[in-house]
């Protein structure tokens, strides 16, 4: 075009660094950006929204703020979008704390904040284990009236239930419950990676019997249970020594034609030696070589372990023998782990 004295338009220009950017070739992308400028075209939010979106995604992120800056003191302006993008940025690096500055920054003076700003910083300050400031800025979003979804209440539920020692996760756990009430009353449906996470606290804080009522829950609401929800579970039951349970919902999952992976079967496992029944424990280690899912070092490190804690150290050191070339790494650890035993025999 321009060989022939053509002019390219500005959407020519918009296109030609979309896809620039998309193949990762940023600095062909901002020549572009130089010849937009060049030709007297004012460079709009999708422009510069661009850039910023492709550097976050390249790991970039001080770039990208650097981008931000330089722009706005040229006198341009970015939308929600591109604050978004940037705000996602920094939480996916884990710089949370940076995340609410800039919130803070553009709140009302550059942008109007949406849930996608609140809902960035609130999981990462979960992630943090800062729940308290995420519960805080969560009031915050009502007191605005920008309302909370699914990405928002999924995030404060796990927040409170991975929080703290064990000892103040019961009243964490409540909190989550009370969040998840909150969703419920204004009818936002819970997808399943909500209700997965606060099974997963009350099996953190062994109520496994509550864990197993979300998950009837869960399924009288219409969203199907994933292999995560009957992990989750099934980990909880084996933990309370509830291992017929286990084993129903085991079965519940071939119904459902959910195959079962390693950590299943190493809940299971795990459950079956710590009960004494060290046969039903080596059938599954035979099920899942017949299914394709190899045991690995967890599977057989119960086994050893739960049969060196019932004295039947002769076991184990034949089964160490017979799986030591499969799992040449586990072998020092535990001929350490047996030798210890012994000791203690003799």
């Amino acid at each position: 075009m321009e060989f022939k004295g053509i002019k390219p338009s500005f959407v020519s220009c918009n296109i030609l660094i979309n896809c620039f950017c998309q193949l990762g070739l940023i600095s062909f992308a901002f020549s572009i950006l130089a010849k937009i400028l060049k030709n007297g075209y004012e460079p709009d939010t999708i422009t510069l929204t661009t850039f910023i979106k492709v550097l976050c995604l390249k790991g970039q992120i001080h770039q990208a703020l650097h981008f931000h800056d330089k722009v706005i003191a040229m006198g341009f302006h970015l939308d929600q979008v591109s604050y978004g993008t940037l705000i996602n940025g920094l939480g996916k690096v884990g710089e949370t704390k940076e995340a609410l500055e800039l919130l803070r920054r553009v709140d009302g003076k550059l942008v109007q904040l949406n849930a996608v700003m609140y809902n960035t910083v609130i999981d990462g300050m979960c992630k943090d284990k800062h729940v308290n400031d995420a519960f805080d800025l969560y009031s915050e979003m009502v007191a605005k009236r920008i309302y909370p979804g699914v990405v928002t209440y999924s995030a404060l539920i796990i927040g409170f239930c991975i929080v703290g020692k064990l000892k103040d996760a019961i009243g964490r756990v409540k909190e989550a419950k009370n969040v998840f009430a909150m969703m419920m009353k204004q009818d936002i449906k819970p997808n399943v990676f909500t209700y997965n996470s606060l099974m997963d606290g009350y099996c953190l804080v062994k109520e496994v019997n509550k864990a197993k009522s979300i998950f009837n829950t869960m399924a009288q609401g219409g969203v199907n249970p994933d292999i995560h929800s009957y992990n989750i579970l099934i980990n909880g039951f084996c933990k309370s020594k509830m291992t017929d349970e286990a084993m129903n919902l085991f079965e519940e999952m071939h119904c459902r034609k959910l195959i079962p992976d390693v950590v299943t079967y190493n809940s299971l496992i795990d459950g079956l030696c710590k009960l004494g029944k060290f046969s039903y424990a080596l059938k599954l280690v035979d099920e899942m070589h017949d299914r394709g899912q190899p045991p690995n070092i967890i599977t057989y490190s119960s086994i050893l372990n739960a049969l060196c804690k019932n004295h039947q150290v002769d076991k184990a050191i034949t089964l160490l023998t017979k799986i030591k070339d499969e799992f040449s790494q586990i072998f020092v650890h535990t001929q350490h782990l047996l030798m210890d035993y012994g000791k203690m025999e003799d």
